[in-house]
């Protein structure tokens, strides 16, 4: 008799399956359109039981996110790493929200249906916690960008860096949804926008003078 697998080698199992279903249909959505890709040819493209792929994913937008997820990591991870408080941090700021400009701007056929996705199982989401010390999505980019820049005493630190990352990520998402809804919008011109607000609004007060603190 077969042993079954142990719970860590099951899960392992499960992940691997659930990524390459998410590549290969994201490879199916690149060749013919998101729209004329069904759930059927995902399973048949990925070898895997029709029943099987609607276990793991419901909804072809289910499939989406999950692929764009893992974009998120790969890419968090590669540029908490680049993180350098030395830079300053509306550059840095500047840099990631470009390579976010670049990102959205190839894949900006898919993100209004991941959006809505995401918006129907946000409850699903809420407390995710995790590794707070590596990054998974933007929003922990942004909050270790934040606190790198507190430390440094450029940003307020009478809010936490987790609050501010929070503000900032709803002025991105903001600025990402006027440029997928209104025509003619330049994405890095709306993320300029987010920068130039959020920073004057976190920027560190002035410390006062010598002369004013003798007065």
């Amino acid at each position: 008799m077969t042993e079954p697998d142990p719970p860590g080698r099951r899960e392992r199992r499960r992940t691997q399956t659930l990524d390459h279903v998410a590549s290969t249909a994201m490879r199916l959505f690149e060749a013919q359109g998101y729209d004329a890709t069904t759930m059927e040819q995902i399973a048949l493209q990925s070898d895997v039981a029709k029943g099987t792929l609607y276990n793991h994913f419901p909804t072809k937008e289910a499939i989406l996110a999950h692929w764009v997820h893992l974009e998120l990591v790969v890419d968090a991870q590669r540029l908490h790493a680049s993180i350098d408080p030395k830079a300053g941090f509306t550059a840095q700021l500047t840099g990631l929200l470009d390579a976010s400009a670049e990102w959205s701007e190839r894949y900006r056929a898919y993100l209004l249906d991941y959006f809505r996705f995401r918006f129907l199982n946000i409850e699903s989401e809420l407390g995710g916690g995790g590794d707070r010390g590596t990054p998974r999505d933007l929003s922990g980019l942004f909050e270790a960008l934040i606190a790198a820049a507190q430390q440094a005493g450029t940003l307020r630190t009478d809010v936490s860096a987790a609050h501010l990352a929070s503000l900032l990520h709803h002025l991105y998402f903001g600025a990402l949804m006027r440029w997928l809804t209104l025509p003619g919008l330049v994405l890095r011109d709306e993320f300029a926008v987010v920068v130039d607000l959020f920073v004057g609004g976190a920027r560190a007060a002035p410390k006062p003078s010598a002369r004013r603190r003798a007065s």
